[in-house]
Protein backbone atom coordinates (compact mmCIF):
# COMPACT_ATOMS: atom_id res chain seq x y z
CA UNK A 1 0.00 0.00 0.00
CA UNK A 2 1.06 3.26 -0.78
CA UNK A 3 1.05 6.32 1.80
CA UNK A 4 0.94 9.68 1.81
CA UNK A 5 0.86 12.35 4.71
CA UNK A 6 -0.60 15.39 4.05
CA UNK A 7 0.06 18.05 6.72
CA UNK A 8 -2.89 20.29 7.31
CA UNK A 9 -1.42 22.48 10.59
CA UNK A 10 -0.94 20.02 13.34
CA UNK A 11 -2.95 16.98 11.80
CA UNK A 12 -1.60 15.41 9.01
CA UNK A 13 -4.33 12.89 6.59
CA UNK A 14 -3.15 9.15 6.20
CA UNK A 15 -4.34 8.84 2.31
CA UNK A 16 -4.59 4.86 0.67
CA UNK A 17 -3.80 5.24 -3.00
CA UNK A 18 -7.07 3.08 -2.85
CA UNK A 19 -9.63 1.54 -0.52
CA UNK A 20 -8.47 -1.77 -1.05
CA UNK A 21 -5.15 -0.99 -0.52
CA UNK A 22 -6.26 0.66 2.80
CA UNK A 23 -8.15 -3.37 3.46
CA UNK A 24 -5.02 -4.98 3.13
CA UNK A 25 -3.84 -3.77 5.47
CA UNK A 26 -6.82 -4.63 7.82
CA UNK A 27 -6.07 -8.62 7.19
CA UNK A 28 -7.09 -8.07 3.48
CA UNK A 29 -10.98 -7.35 3.92
CA UNK A 30 -12.79 -7.33 0.73
CA UNK A 31 -14.17 -3.53 -0.30
CA UNK A 32 -17.19 -3.07 -2.70
CA UNK A 33 -16.84 -0.62 -5.36
CA UNK A 34 -19.27 2.07 -4.00
CA UNK A 35 -16.74 1.80 -1.07
CA UNK A 36 -13.78 2.86 -2.75
CA UNK A 37 -15.71 5.53 -4.93
CA UNK A 38 -16.63 7.23 -1.42
CA UNK A 39 -13.41 6.80 0.04
CA UNK A 40 -12.09 8.93 -2.46
CA UNK A 41 -15.10 11.23 -2.27
CA UNK A 42 -14.32 11.93 1.33
CA UNK A 43 -10.77 12.63 0.73
CA UNK A 44 -11.92 15.20 -2.47
CA UNK A 45 -14.28 16.57 0.77
CA UNK A 46 -11.54 16.80 2.98
CA UNK A 47 -9.52 19.00 0.53
CA UNK A 48 -12.06 21.05 -0.65
CA UNK A 49 -12.15 22.11 3.47
CA UNK A 50 -15.49 20.17 3.29
CA UNK A 51 -14.45 18.61 6.87
CA UNK A 52 -18.09 17.66 7.98
CA UNK A 53 -19.14 15.78 5.07
CA UNK A 54 -15.73 14.05 4.51
CA UNK A 55 -16.28 12.76 8.31
CA UNK A 56 -19.46 11.25 7.50
CA UNK A 57 -18.28 9.62 4.47
CA UNK A 58 -15.16 8.02 6.27
CA UNK A 59 -17.90 6.83 9.31
CA UNK A 60 -20.36 5.39 6.57
CA UNK A 61 -17.40 3.17 5.11
CA UNK A 62 -16.61 1.98 8.81
CA UNK A 63 -20.17 1.37 8.74
CA UNK A 64 -21.01 -0.40 5.56
CA UNK A 65 -18.31 -2.74 4.95
CA UNK A 66 -17.44 -3.47 8.61
CA UNK A 67 -13.20 -2.33 8.35
CA UNK A 68 -11.18 -2.09 11.50
CA UNK A 69 -8.41 -0.02 9.86
CA UNK A 70 -5.87 2.59 11.99
CA UNK A 71 -5.39 4.31 8.90
CA UNK A 72 -9.23 5.11 8.23
CA UNK A 73 -9.88 5.77 12.19
CA UNK A 74 -6.82 8.46 11.25
CA UNK A 75 -8.94 10.29 8.63
CA UNK A 76 -11.82 10.44 10.41
CA UNK A 77 -10.19 11.52 13.55
CA UNK A 78 -8.46 14.43 11.15
CA UNK A 79 -11.77 15.13 9.80
CA UNK A 80 -13.34 14.96 12.80
CA UNK A 81 -10.66 17.78 14.13
CA UNK A 82 -10.91 20.13 11.64
CA UNK A 83 -14.96 20.31 11.73
CA UNK A 84 -14.80 21.33 15.37
CA UNK A 85 -15.83 17.60 16.62
CA UNK A 86 -12.53 17.39 19.00
CA UNK A 87 -14.41 14.81 21.29
CA UNK A 88 -15.39 12.72 18.54
CA UNK A 89 -11.40 12.93 16.67
CA UNK A 90 -9.89 12.09 19.91
CA UNK A 91 -12.37 9.16 20.12
CA UNK A 92 -11.03 7.75 16.53
CA UNK A 93 -7.51 8.42 17.13
CA UNK A 94 -7.70 6.30 20.36
CA UNK A 95 -9.45 3.33 18.40
CA UNK A 96 -7.19 3.32 15.70
CA UNK A 97 -4.11 3.51 18.44
CA UNK A 98 -6.29 0.46 19.97
CA UNK A 99 -5.81 -1.70 16.44
CA UNK A 100 -2.05 -0.30 15.67
CA UNK A 101 -0.28 0.47 19.08
CA UNK A 102 3.09 0.75 16.82
CA UNK A 103 4.14 1.96 13.70
CA UNK A 104 4.36 5.12 11.25
CA UNK A 105 0.53 4.82 11.32
CA UNK A 106 0.56 5.12 15.30
CA UNK A 107 2.72 7.75 15.45
CA UNK A 108 0.48 9.81 13.23
CA UNK A 109 -2.47 8.58 15.01
CA UNK A 110 -0.72 10.14 18.97
CA UNK A 111 0.62 12.98 17.47
CA UNK A 112 -2.96 13.88 15.98
CA UNK A 113 -4.39 13.15 19.58
CA UNK A 114 -2.38 14.86 21.66
CA UNK A 115 -2.94 17.83 19.29
CA UNK A 116 -6.42 17.35 19.79
CA UNK A 117 -6.07 17.04 23.42
CA UNK A 118 -3.87 20.13 23.72
CA UNK A 119 -6.37 21.63 22.35
CA UNK A 120 -9.34 21.12 25.01
CA UNK A 121 -6.85 22.09 27.61
CA UNK A 122 -6.82 25.67 25.79
CA UNK A 123 -10.89 25.76 25.71
CA UNK A 124 -11.21 24.33 29.47
CA UNK A 125 -7.89 26.30 31.29
CA UNK A 126 -6.53 23.22 32.02
CA UNK A 127 -3.14 24.66 31.55
CA UNK A 128 -0.65 21.90 31.19
CA UNK A 129 -2.25 19.43 33.59
CA UNK A 130 -4.02 16.92 30.03
CA UNK A 131 -3.90 14.39 32.51
CA UNK A 132 -7.69 15.31 33.37
CA UNK A 133 -8.62 13.95 29.62
CA UNK A 134 -6.89 10.81 30.28
CA UNK A 135 -8.51 7.71 32.01
CA UNK A 136 -5.36 6.53 34.38
CA UNK A 137 -4.78 3.04 32.93
CA UNK A 138 -7.68 0.74 34.01
CA UNK A 139 -6.64 -2.48 35.53
CA UNK A 140 -2.90 -1.47 36.30
CA UNK A 141 -0.25 -3.64 35.56
CA UNK A 142 -2.55 -5.84 33.70
CA UNK A 143 -4.37 -4.14 31.42
CA UNK A 144 -0.75 -2.49 30.25
CA UNK A 145 0.57 -5.91 29.63
CA UNK A 146 -2.23 -7.03 27.89
CA UNK A 147 -1.97 -3.80 25.43
CA UNK A 148 1.55 -3.88 24.26
CA UNK A 149 0.74 -5.37 20.77
CA UNK A 150 -2.75 -5.29 19.27
CA UNK A 151 -5.16 -8.36 19.66
CA UNK A 152 -4.22 -9.49 16.20
CA UNK A 153 -0.59 -9.88 16.76
CA UNK A 154 -1.51 -12.14 20.07
CA UNK A 155 -3.45 -14.21 18.03
CA UNK A 156 -1.21 -15.02 15.19
CA UNK A 157 2.14 -15.65 18.18
CA UNK A 158 -0.14 -17.54 20.16
CA UNK A 159 -1.41 -19.89 16.99
CA UNK A 160 2.01 -19.87 15.67
CA UNK A 161 3.56 -20.85 18.82
CA UNK A 162 0.98 -23.62 19.90
CA UNK A 163 1.08 -25.38 16.16
CA UNK A 164 4.87 -25.16 15.82
CA UNK A 165 5.22 -26.73 19.50
CA UNK A 166 2.74 -29.47 18.41
CA UNK A 167 4.72 -30.07 15.16
CA UNK A 168 7.97 -30.41 17.20
CA UNK A 169 6.50 -33.25 19.55
CA UNK A 170 5.00 -34.93 16.54
CA UNK A 171 8.85 -34.90 15.58
CA UNK A 172 9.89 -36.43 18.60
CA UNK A 173 7.66 -39.36 18.64
CA UNK A 174 7.29 -40.48 15.29
CA UNK A 175 10.98 -39.25 14.32
CA UNK A 176 12.97 -40.76 16.74
CA UNK A 177 16.13 -39.59 14.41
CA UNK A 178 14.82 -35.96 15.38
CA UNK A 179 14.73 -36.32 18.77
CA UNK A 180 16.84 -33.47 19.70
CA UNK A 181 14.90 -30.95 17.67
CA UNK A 182 11.49 -32.46 19.13
CA UNK A 183 13.17 -31.59 22.13
CA UNK A 184 12.52 -27.95 21.28
CA UNK A 185 8.78 -28.38 21.90
CA UNK A 186 8.99 -27.79 25.43
CA UNK A 187 9.82 -24.35 25.53
CA UNK A 188 7.78 -23.30 22.12
CA UNK A 189 5.07 -24.80 24.21
CA UNK A 190 6.12 -22.66 26.97
CA UNK A 191 5.70 -19.13 24.98
CA UNK A 192 2.49 -21.10 23.38
CA UNK A 193 1.38 -20.80 27.29
CA UNK A 194 2.40 -17.29 27.54
CA UNK A 195 0.65 -15.90 24.63
CA UNK A 196 -2.53 -17.52 25.47
CA UNK A 197 -2.32 -16.15 28.83
CA UNK A 198 -2.02 -12.79 27.30
CA UNK A 199 -4.31 -13.15 24.61
CA UNK A 200 -7.15 -14.44 27.87
CA UNK A 201 -5.73 -11.23 29.88
CA UNK A 202 -6.81 -8.88 26.88
CA UNK A 203 -10.23 -10.19 26.70
CA UNK A 204 -10.60 -10.07 30.15
CA UNK A 205 -9.72 -6.10 30.64
CA UNK A 206 -11.47 -5.28 27.26
CA UNK A 207 -14.84 -6.92 28.59
CA UNK A 208 -14.17 -5.49 32.24
CA UNK A 209 -12.47 -2.32 31.87
CA UNK A 210 -14.38 -0.40 28.72
CA UNK A 211 -13.33 3.22 28.00
CA UNK A 212 -15.32 5.84 26.25
CA UNK A 213 -15.03 9.30 25.06
CA UNK A 214 -17.36 12.37 25.92
CA UNK A 215 -17.85 13.23 22.17
CA UNK A 216 -20.43 16.34 23.39
CA UNK A 217 -19.88 19.91 24.59
CA UNK A 218 -21.61 20.84 28.00
CA UNK A 219 -22.02 17.13 29.44
CA UNK A 220 -23.37 17.08 32.49
CA UNK A 221 -22.35 14.04 35.14
CA UNK A 222 -25.53 13.91 36.97
CA UNK A 223 -26.17 11.84 40.42
CA UNK A 224 -29.29 9.83 38.81
CA UNK A 225 -30.55 8.87 35.14
CA UNK A 226 -32.92 11.93 34.76
CA UNK A 227 -32.39 15.61 33.29
CA UNK A 228 -33.32 16.95 36.76
CA UNK A 229 -30.75 15.25 39.10
CA UNK A 230 -27.99 17.57 39.89
CA UNK A 231 -24.82 17.16 38.57
CA UNK A 232 -20.89 18.84 37.70
CA UNK A 233 -19.77 19.61 33.46
CA UNK A 234 -17.40 17.13 32.52
CA UNK A 235 -15.23 18.44 28.99
CA UNK A 236 -15.47 17.26 25.83
CA UNK A 237 -12.72 14.91 24.98
CA UNK A 238 -12.28 13.31 28.66
CA UNK A 239 -12.14 9.47 28.71
CA UNK A 240 -14.14 7.93 30.95
CA UNK A 241 -14.65 4.39 32.28
CA UNK A 242 -18.29 2.68 31.54
CA UNK A 243 -19.52 1.28 34.09
CA UNK A 244 -23.45 0.50 33.04
CA UNK A 245 -26.15 1.68 31.05
CA UNK A 246 -29.06 1.38 28.52
CA UNK A 247 -30.30 2.90 25.20
CA UNK A 248 -30.31 6.33 27.32
CA UNK A 249 -28.57 7.05 29.77
CA UNK A 250 -24.85 5.28 31.09
CA UNK A 251 -22.82 5.18 34.15
CA UNK A 252 -19.25 5.82 33.77
CA UNK A 253 -16.48 6.59 36.17
CA UNK A 254 -13.89 9.71 36.07
CA UNK A 255 -10.30 9.05 36.42
CA UNK A 256 -10.87 10.57 40.06
CA UNK A 257 -13.21 7.65 41.36
CA UNK A 258 -16.28 10.30 40.88
CA UNK A 259 -19.53 8.12 39.38
CA UNK A 260 -22.20 9.78 37.57
CA UNK A 261 -24.77 9.26 34.86
CA UNK A 262 -24.51 10.62 31.45
CA UNK A 263 -26.99 10.74 28.39
CA UNK A 264 -25.77 7.98 26.26
CA UNK A 265 -25.73 9.61 23.14
CA UNK A 266 -22.61 11.67 24.64
CA UNK A 267 -20.01 9.20 25.52
CA UNK A 268 -18.51 6.40 23.09
CA UNK A 269 -17.04 3.75 23.42
CA UNK A 270 -13.11 3.80 22.25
Amino acid sequence: MRVGRIGRGACGLVLAVTLAGLAASAEAQPVSADAQKAFEDANAHYYKGEYELAARTYAQILSDEKLEDPVLYNNLGDASFRAGAYGSAILYYRRGLQLEPDGPVAQSLQNNLEVARRVLQDRYRSGADKSQFIYAEPGGLLYQLTHLVSVTTLIVLFLSTWWLALGLAALRRWRPGLRGLGAAAIPVLVLAVLFGSVLGGRVYTDNTFRLGVVVEDRVTLREGPNVDAQGVDVPEGMEVRIVDGDAAWTKVELSNGRRGWVETSEVKQI
